[in-house]
């Protein structure tokens, strides 16, 4: 995973957003040293993008960051209609690229003015949405789309901004609120520990395990255990599940997807599994549930 970490403030600030439809056989330009960074978004289908040194194959729900300071195109043409969300945006102050979490301490030389306070806001240059946080982030983004790309129709269009600079840039922090990382002052136990609470926040719905968390952050299984147990007081595979239960228990609540489509959806290998994990819980099933806490479902 790659980040970039500016020091804030200045924060980065929203140029603007568009939408683009794309057809079967169709491709993302080549640009280079732009001076922005692109922030794109796929709604449905699929986007080969390289930038830089690093290939992405970006599918539904994810993210992709693009450096102003890199050349990114497409190494291979969509096969499937697809369409994805654009933001341009641009930072005047300092940033930096890191491999991991790039923890700096805060400034504080003075408790009353605010410029003298430094932080630093970290994003992902790379992350892959759950559904529910998919949702909301479109409808945010969509207030913020005044330019429109559709291959279909080989047309480009730009409508006049119907909100004020100081409107976007809201809805702007709106969306990097989804992004990004936060960075409280740990020590490196803590910082692990939350670390993989994020990890497993973001994969939840995936064929997670103890073991591809000790791959991916490179430790033992034994100390990743210690880890989260010193800090949450609970072990991964149960911080799993337990997040499992907690996205299942909003779906059945806010959504219509059937209870097998749920259970699917929320990273369990079968309905008969997330039935019982449910219930032990809970004390209901996930129909029961459903039914006490939508009347009428």
């Amino acid at each position: 995973m790659e980040y970039v970490n500016f020091s804030t403030p200045p924060y980065p600030h929203f140029i603007i957003a568009g939408s683009a439809l794309y057809r079967p056989g169709d491709a993302h330009g080549r640009r280079s040293n732009i001076g922005i960074f692109d922030l794109i978004f796929i709604e449905y289908g699929e986007l080969y993008i390289t930038d830089g040194d690093a290939a992405y194959h970006l599918r539904e729900n994810e993210l992709l960051i693009l450096k102003p300071d890199s050349t990114h195109y497409s190494h291979k043409k969509v096969a499937e209609k697809t369409k994805f969300d654009w933001l341009h945006f641009r930072s005047v102050g300092d940033y930096q690229y890191s491999r991991e979490f790039h923890l700096v301490k805060e400034e504080r030389k003075s408790l009353s003015i605010y410029t003298d306070r430094k932080s630093t806001l970290t994003l992902p240059l790379y992350k892959k949405m759950t559904p529910m946080e998919s949702s909301e982030f479109t409808s945010i983004f969509s207030k913020l789309i005044s330019a429109n790309i559709d291959k279909y129709q080989q047309k480009e269009t730009q409508d006049q901004a119907l909100l004020s600079p100081l409107e976007c840039q809201e809805l702007f922090f709106r969306l990097l609120s989804f992004v990004q990382v936060f960075q409280p002052q740990r020590n490196s136990s803590e910082l692990l520990a939350a670390n993989i609470m994020e990890y497993i926040l973001q994969n939840f719905h995936t064929q997670l395990t103890l073991e591809s968390i000790a791959d991916y952050f490179n430790f033992h299984p034994v100390h990743i255990i210690r880890c989260l147990k010193r800090e949450y007081g609970i072990t991964p595979n149960k911080a799993i599940i337990q997040i499992r239960v907690d996205n299942a228990k909003k779906m059945l609540i806010t959504s219509n997807l059937s209870i097998n489509k749920i259970s699917e959806f929320v990273g369990f290998s079968s309905p008969s599994y997330f039935n019982k994990v449910f219930r032990e819980y809970t004390s209901m099933t996930p129909k029961e549930y459903r039914a006490l806490k939508r009347p009428g479902a």
